[in-house]
């Protein structure tokens, strides 16, 4: 049965990411990506000590995606498979980009050339920078992992699911210790090379970096909905304390950015909070059905909205906060405006506009399916 407790979770990492960027980094880091003039306008120290662990919530909705993917290509063929993973990303990034494209061009806050090429970038999955909203840097390394798991599918192979999320979680965490080796020795030239390969989007887009935490996904199904055994339990823990690692050496790189000094503690506690989540929800899953209808349709709600806030709310948002600001409100009031615009914008995509455009996507491919029999 559909896994409520997920969609719950879902929302709880977006919204990390939201306080994250709105409470945290457009006032430590701003970037063309994020409205750079808003820094000099307001600032909100206030909530940094309790939003600067808010990017964890990519590292929740990666565990997630291998959970959920591994669960869906069990039961599918490959063409539909493929099909699911178009309807469910397509329509809501085609809705958003163009959103935040409107919104952007009303700023007027970059040329129409960067604009209209970022806009191209991210209705068409380009993985690579410009994108009209930087959010979607996660959108190329989900792709690729879908695309791994199609292959499995299409080859009749999907038995191998646990080879692949072996593969990918082993190279990701091998990784991980050699950068963590780099981070306590001198800095020379092996600590230089690992800074670069870290921010390579190369790396990043063959799952080097965040591998971990789709192999997790993959082992969480495995123990809690096809083999309890040992060996899959025994990998659950393992890749639980490589992300542990990933998470701290992301906490110290962005403290090092930011010039900060937070702990890694918070960031890792969360991010196992959200692991426990997972598990407690899978096993608990026949309470959850059994609380009242209107409860779970709001959870279910809250789950669709995930995607459309994660897309709309860094740019769009930064540019409603701006205007507000220059329009005369206090930093509260454009603070509050961004966020219920985040949000009221999401349930608008995810219960009306995306529902609609997805059905239609989902005809016209299954259309074609049958023209060229494929299934």
């Amino acid at each position: 049965r559909h896994v409520i407790g997920l969609d719950a979770l879902r929302f709880i990492a977006a919204m990390l990411v939201v306080a994250y960027h709105y409470g945290f980094w457009f006032w430590v880091n701003p970037s063309p990506v994020s409205s750079p003039g808003l820094q000099h306008l307001i600032s909100f120290p206030e909530l940094f000590s309790s939003t600067h662990f808010g990017w964890v919530g990519v590292q929740i909705f990666f565990v997630i995606s291998g959970f959920v993917i591994a669960f869906s290509g069990e039961r599918a063929g490959a063409y539909a498979f493929m099909v699911s993973r178009v309807v469910r990303l397509g329509p809501g990034v085609w809705i958003c980009a163009s959103v935040t494209l409107v919104v952007v061009l009303i700023g007027g806050e970059w040329s129409v050339y960067h604009t209209l090429r970022a806009y191209l970038h991210s209705v068409l999955f380009i993985p690579v920078a410009p994108w009209i909203d930087y959010a979607y840097w996660t959108l190329g390394i989900e792709i690729v992992f879908y695309s791994l798991v199609f292959l499995l599918v299409l080859r009749g192979k999907f038995v191998w699911i646990n080879r692949l999320a072996m593969v990918v979680g082993l190279v990701s965490t091998l990784f991980w210790l050699m950068a963590w080796m780099a981070s306590i020795g001198d800095a020379g030239p092996f600590a230089q090379l690992m800074q670069q390969l870290r921010r390579s989007r190369i790396l990043a887009l063959l799952l080097v970096h965040h591998g971990i935490f789709f192999a997790l996904g993959i082992f969480l199904w495995l123990a809690l909905v096809k083999h309890r055994s040992r060996e899959n339990q025994l990998w659950c823990v393992f890749f639980c304390a490589a992300g542990c690692l990933q998470i701290a050496l992301t906490a110290a790189a962005t403290n090092q950015t930011t010039g900060s000094a937070f702990s890694a503690w918070t960031p890792v506690l969360f991010w196992l909070g959200a692991v426990v989540w997972v598990v407690l929800s899978v096993r608990k899953n026949h309470r959850v059905h059994a609380l009242p209808q209107w409860f779970l349709r709001l959870l279910k709600t809250v789950g669709m909205m995930t995607f459309p806030l994660y897309l709309l709310h860094q740019v769009a948002g930064a540019q409603l906060m701006s205007s507000l600001v220059q329009a005369g409100a206090g930093r509260w009031v454009a603070l509050g405006g961004a966020l219920l615009f985040s949000l009221c914008g999401a349930w608008l995509v995810a219960v009306h506009a995306e529902p609609a455009l997805q059905r239609l996507t989902k005809q016209v491919l299954l259309r074609v399916g049958t023209r060229f029999s494929f299934g």
